[in-house]
């Protein structure tokens, strides 16, 4: 961290010694004479320094920044111009001579800085050897006053608390050019609003105006640049010069303290009336009956049951609802025919009138074809209750009216999955019609026959060890180890030429012992020696060592190998070979990350904040979310995009949570809605966990002339507001040009009220300024922030005149406080501008 200090001038080298354009030099000798030490000074040559008629400007990369920044459109009508020059004692360096000011000699700087209205002059002209501005010289500062309006900032250490440490410090920045230490020149005229202006660095000496112009010198080196005798205007050489424009009336500070805080209920805000005694199409309304209709926002703690006018109308509606809700489920059998082709509505099929239903909202992500009879369910609340109904609707409509453009940007993030999906489905037809072959081919044979079959593959076939502790082995390895089983045994053609009924097999049973006791042809060599080895069991041929075979021989989990070799993918970490469908559809979504709430707010602000339209000028009010209504609105939304991206024959299983986020922010408001517990309350899974969080809606002239103001939460210590804060910012919601809400996530009221939270309006951060306040002067002044424009004396050109103090009295209670005119870095210390802030307390505003 750093301190900033505000210093008169600067002058370093021989211009540190020097009042004039002469420099007096001399040379010191030492000598030592029989132990006598003598320094004589012999005197040198006089020098002639370079003055201000001798330069032509200065390197514009001296320029660090100007106040306001070039093309600002609306800046401050409060504020000073100023520039900042990158060598701290450039405006003092060829310094014509010294000024007597109460404070002590002071250089007269040789530049200085002039601010022209539009209206006033044009811009500057081409000129030899430099542009040109005509400036009418009333409207120009006085020059003698000057060195009041220069000076040197510095930024040294927090640590650096006296006066001699800061003027070593600073002195040794400006030897050595540092960033931390500039010098600035600032125009103590005051500005008008809604004008353009052009800002100008020109010669402060009528030398320094005569070398610019090319023109003869016609006045003494020392002597002012204006006014010029028999002139009401003066034309000045430019060294630097830049435009800007003030905005309309009003500073943050006066705009701020115009804002006036209005307790959401007694302003109207968050509930609406709507008429519910024909919920039904085509029927009548049996009596009156209204319900009240909260938003997106809501007053903090308001969180009340949905409650009808009338209460049998309300009953009546819930149960009507559960019945038209559940007709699909309850009578799906009746309403399709026989033949499978599609009914019309209207269409009577065996008796039944098929007709279009209310949406049951989140059928689809929980597989729930009926409302849960358990009340305060998330399903039972959402599809019962009329104000649910209505968020979940809203959601709904918006894809219906931006289909097109949904499906367009959904089209784009399904990449290669349509791809990868066609590989999973041949994938799977190859696997199922290999089954099939290998049922109808493999299945027949014994275990030697399968063996044989096998012996192409068996040095790849893996087999579990013959003994337990043993390393896993392979078909090839297994018989090639067997005693008494030649290796050629597996081999094909031995074993065609001994299979059981062959040629060797019928010639052997024509023998006397070629025939079995049973009956039966004699077992194959091979199989026999299979059974002799206890490879194969007559209990369980499939067992052991052939039911590892077959299982080996398995297509799908091949397929399954194979297709995620092809297919890098995450989702194969949820599936496996055991899997009913391992090589189904990737059932992918979409994803939104546009906040719904700006949606929302843009086509229907009065259904996310009832009443918002209402709200006055230069109103603060205090809300908090309604994660009820953002979670009906989120499911409504995303049960009707699964829909169409159902219609349009996405890969989706209607499952998805595409919209996740509703307000803006870094993270969703909640997770996949297919992993709701059924049991849930209805917006218990919202990253709030069903508590809101606070907002503040603020519609003012402060927003709409400062765009950029920041409101922050901060926690206050012992009841105050702490010195130096960061705290939570808002996050702006830009509703229009004069209204913003701003969101807090994670502070509810009762984390506001129990650690006593402030919430503080900053202006928007700028870079060093310096001027003074609009607006009422106080009766009193507790500091020089509270100086207003109204408390100065200006002169025919509304500059600033040293020499008439401040009006109202001045109470001035800090440690050496500057002084009204003492010198410049007091002068820059009066005028320097904190940026403004004003806090709430969110205690006070709670209670109303």
């Amino acid at each position: 961290m750093s301190t900033r200090w505000f210093f008169s001038s600067a002058r370093v080298g021989a211009a540190a010694s020097v009042d004039g354009r002469t420099l007096e030099t001399s040379v010191r000798f030492v000598r030592d004479i029989e132990g006598r030490r003598e320094e004589p000074e012999v005197p040198g040559p006089t020098l002639s320094l370079v003055g201000p008629g001798d330069v032509l400007g200065f390197d514009r990369a001296m320029v660090l920044r100007e106040e306001p920044p070039p093309g600002t459109p609306d800046a401050a009508e409060n504020v000073l111009a100023s520039v900042e020059l990158a060598h701290a004692d450039l405006p003092w360096l060829l310094s014509p001579a010294t000024v007597a000011t109460p404070g002590g000699p002071t250089p007269q700087p040789w530049i200085v800085l002039v601010v022209l209205a539009e209206d006033e002059a044009a811009a500057p002209r081409p000129g030899h050897p430099l542009p040109v501005l005509t400036a009418p010289v009333a409207a120009l500062p006085a020059l003698a006053e000057r060195w009041a309006w220069t000076h040197v900032e510095a930024r040294l250490p927090d640590d650096v608390t006296d006066i001699d440490s800061a003027l070593r410090l600073a002195e040794q920045g400006v030897r050595n050019h540092s960033a931390g230490v500039v010098g600035r020149l600032l125009c103590p005229r005051r500005l008008a609003p809604d004008r353009g202006w052009i800002a100008a660095v020109v010669p402060a000496t009528a030398a320094g105006r005569d070398a610019g112009l090319n023109a003869a010198p016609g006045a003494a080196a020392t002597g002012d640049a204006w006014p010029v005798p028999g002139r009401d205007t003066v034309d000045l050489p430019v060294y630097h010069w830049w435009t800007f424009r003030t905005g309309k009336a009003g500073t943050f500070e006066a705009l701020a303290r115009r804002l006036r805080f209005r307790p959401a209920a007694e302003s109207g805000l968050g509930t609406r009336i709507i008429d519910v005694s024909a919920p039904w199409p085509a029927e009548e309304a049996t009596g009156p009956a209204t319900v009240a209709m909260d938003g997106a926002l809501r007053p903090p703690g308001t969180t009340t049951p949905e409650a009808w006018s009338d209460p049998a109308a309300q009953d009546r509606f819930r149960a009507l609802i559960r019945e038209r809700v559940e007709t699909p489920a309850l009578r799906h059998d009746e309403i399709v025919p026989a033949d499978g082709e599609p009914v019309e509505d209207g269409t009577v099929v065996d008796g039944t009138v098929v007709a279009v239903t209310p949406p049951l909202y989140g059928s689809h992500h929980t597989g729930e074809q009926t409302v849960p009879a358990e009340p305060g369910t998330w399903m039972s609340t959402l599809n019962l209750e009329v104000r649910r109904r209505v968020a979940a609707a809203l959601g709904a409509r918006y894809v219906q009216l931006e289909q097109e453009f949904l499906m367009a940007r959904a089209w784009e993030q399904v990449g290669e999955i349509r791809q990868a999906n066609r590989m999973l489905a041949a994938g799977e037809l190859a696997a199922v019609a290999a089954e099939r072959a290998q049922h109808k081919h493999l299945d027949p044979l014994d275990p030697a026959e399968l063996i044989t079959v096998m012996a192409p593959l068996s040095e790849r076939l893996p087999l579990s060890a013959p003994q337990p502790d043993a390393e896993p082995t392979t078909l090839a390895s297994l018989l090639a180890h067997a005693p008494d089983l030649p290796a050629a045994t597996a081999s094909t053609s031995f074993v065609r030429l001994t299979r059981a009924g062959g040629a060797l097999d019928r010639r052997a049973r024509r023998g006397i012992n070629g025939e079995n006791g049973d009956g039966q042809p004699a077992e194959s060599f091979l199989a026999g020696k299979l059974r002799d080895l206890e490879m194969i069991s007559d209990d369980a041929p499939e067992a052991g060592m052939t039911g590892e075979l077959r299982t080996g021989l398995s297509p799908l989990p091949l397929q399954v190998l194979r297709l995620a070799d092809r297919i890098p993918a995450d989702f194969w970490a949820e599936r496996t070979a055991d899997d009913d469908r391992p090589l189904r559809p990737i059932m992918a979504h979409p994803r939104f990350t546009v906040p719904i709430a700006e949606e929302l707010l843009a086509r229907w602000p009065e259904w996310a904040l009832p009443g918002i339209g209402a709200l006055p000028t230069d109103s603060v009010t205090l809300l908090e979310t309604n994660p009820e209504f953002i979670a009906s609105l989120l499911v409504g939304l995303n049960h009707e995009f699964n829909r169409e991206l159902l219609w349009r024959e996405f890969p989706t299983d209607q499952r998805g949570t595409p919209f996740a986020r509703f307000w803006p922010g870094d993270s969703a408001d909640v997770e996949e809605i297919a992993l709701w517990p059924l049991d849930a309350p209805l917006g218990g899974r919202l990253r709030t966990g069903g508590e809101g969080d606070l907002a503040m809606l603020v519609r003012a002239d402060l927003l709409r002339r400062f765009p950029g103001t920041a409101l922050l939460a901060v926690p206050g210590v012992e009841g105050k507001l702490p010195p130096a804060f960061d705290g939570i910012p808002g996050t702006a919601l830009a509703l229009d040009e004069s209204t913003v809400l701003y969101l807090f996530a994670g502070l509810s009221e009762e984390r506001a009220r129990a650690e006593d939270w402030f919430f503080v309006f900053r202006e928007p951060m700028r870079g060093t300024q310096f001027g003074f306040d609009t607006g009422t002067p106080p009766p009193e002044m507790d500091t020089w922030a509270d100086l207003t424009w109204d408390d100065l004396r200006l002169d025919a050109g509304r500059c600033v005149q040293l020499g008439h103090a401040p009006g109202p009295p001045v109470r001035l209670t800090q440690p050496d406080p500057p002084v009204w005119a003492r010198d410049a870095a007091d002068m820059a210390r009066i005028a320097f501008q904190q940026p403004f802030q004003l806090a709430w307390r969110a205690a006070s505003l709670l209670s109303g």
